[in-house]
């Protein structure tokens, strides 16, 4: 008898990583529904086959865990955030001469190796992305290729009040007609239940520490699927290449050396539900401007109810020595001390 996902779902729970979730494997056994009924080959069936799964929900629902398990489980698939497969698209088709061609060479070389694509984050906002998103998913179904793709949006709400929408109206329709939709969204924040079970503030900063710290960033991520976001503010492009549904992983030169202003940070709690901030320095006079930079992150952070993970020289009490910032910083202690100590679990 072979391993399914179910059990290995329950593997996970047995051996303390999880704790069983109704709402989970009820999504498992749909998926697996889905996906087994789409490999039979019946004129019954085949009335009733599905292109693929579009599981969508709330930041922390566990999406994307289940989208890996399924993923580890198959064995015939490939697995890719849609931030970089519309990178690869869009890279094919500036290097040929004949757009249609290109996108549907590349889907072929996809169809010879695998036989499931797992998308996980997909949105769309950006007008290209909008106007070919359809012929991308045309062509996927006419070489067979199964789809399980995860999303914060359900089908009606992709591309939300983007320009020419009207035009991206049938993809939705598609969606809709083709794809098993399949809502998770629950009262769990799955995410915030680890972190409110886990260490949160680790110092100081060695071996052990760096470990932990790692340990922990990679029970919310597929370290092997890490993607590049660009955070815009005005003409201001900023690259975090660390990344995976909606959680960042950093460090303090990136977030507070370099010149970012208070928009900077607004922007970057709104497309971070997480941030792994590593290697905050002890905060003497010499880092007066990036300690002012840090007490705005941990501001904007707040306000918009992220959480952030964070490795540093120095405990909260000690870690700023800037006497002209000691009022300010106070509220930044506070802040750090609600965000980061462990709550007891109910």
């Amino acid at each position: 008898m072979s391993f399914s996902v179910i059990d290995q779902y329950n593997s996970f729970v047995e051996n303390n990583f999880i704790k069983t979730s109704e709402a989970q494997l009820e999504v498992l056994n749909k998926l697996n529904s889905v996906w087994n009924k789409s490999k039979k080959n019946s004129l019954f069936v085949n009335s009733k086959k599905k292109d693929g799964v579009y599981l969508y929900g709330s930041v922390g629902t566990g999406k994307t865990f289940l989208l890996n398990l399924f993923y580890q489980n198959s064995k015939v698939g490939k697995k890719i955030h849609f931030n970089n497969l519309m990178i690869e698209i869009h890279d094919v088709v500036q290097r040929s001469s004949n757009k249609d061609k290109a996108i549907e060479e590349y889907i072929k070389n996809i169809s010879k190796s695998f036989k499931i694509l797992f998308i996980d984050e997909m949105h769309i906002f950006n007008i290209v992305d909008a106007l070919i998103i359809k012929k991308i998913f045309f062509l996927l179904s006419r070489q067979k290729i199964f789809l399980i793709i995860s999303s914060n949006f359900k089908p009606d709400d992709l591309y939300k009040d983007g320009l020419q929408r009207n035009d991206f109206i049938p993809f939705i329709d598609l969606i809709k007609k083709n794809f098993e939709i399949i809502n998770i969204n629950h009262n769990t924040d799955y995410r915030r239940q680890t972190l409110n079970q886990s260490k949160t503030y680790f110092t100081p900063i060695n071996n052990e520490t760096q470990q932990e710290f790692e340990i922990l960033f990679n029970k919310f991520v597929d370290n092997t699927h890490l993607t590049t976001i660009t955070i815009k503010t005005k003409s201001r492009e900023i690259v975090f290449n660390k990344c995976s549904s909606n959680i960042l992983m950093t460090d303090f030169k990136k977030l507070c050396e370099e010149n970012f202003s208070h928009q900077d940070y607004i922007n970057i709690s709104k497309n971070f539900n997480i941030i792994f901030l590593k290697n905050v320095p002890e905060l003497n006079d010499q880092k007066k401007d990036s300690c002012r930079r840090f007490i705005s992150l941990i501001d904007m952070l707040y306000e918009n109810k992220c959480s952030i993970v964070i490795l540093a020289a120095k405990p909260i009490t000690t870690l700023n020595l800037i006497q002209s910032l000691n009022e300010e910083f106070k509220r930044t202690a506070s802040r750090l001390y609600e965000m980061t100590i462990v709550q007891p679990t109910k």
